[in-house]
């Protein structure tokens, strides 16, 4: 059952980081490439600090399992959302309609 938990507490930490990132619309056309790069790079540099402050609070909160297993699937979910921000700011930039 702490497995279940340690999951569910990270799918919602996570969710939540990315659709506030939606709900402030940070991610949207900027007036040059460096300018979407340094806001991509921004993003992903402060979701991995709060997911370590996070972590933090919760090896403080709860057993070690829910650390463990938000610190070994926050590198994985971080990296797949870094790089859905970069590509969202090329595909802005760029104008096009890609998938």
């Amino acid at each position: 059952m702490d497995l279940f938990l340690a999951n569910v507490i990270t799918v919602f930490f996570f969710v939540s980081a990315y659709l506030l990132v939606k709900k402030c619309r940070l991610i949207r056309q900027r007036t040059s490439y460096l300018s979407a790069f340094s806001v991509a790079a921004g993003l992903a540099v402060a979701l991995l600090l709060v997911s370590f402050c996070f972590a933090l609070i919760l090896g403080a909160a709860l057993p070690d399992i829910y650390v463990k297993t938000f610190a070994y699937k926050a590198v994985f979910v971080w990296l797949i959302l870094a790089i859905n921000w970069f590509w969202q700011m090329v595909k802005q930039q760029s104008g096009s309609n890609y998938a």
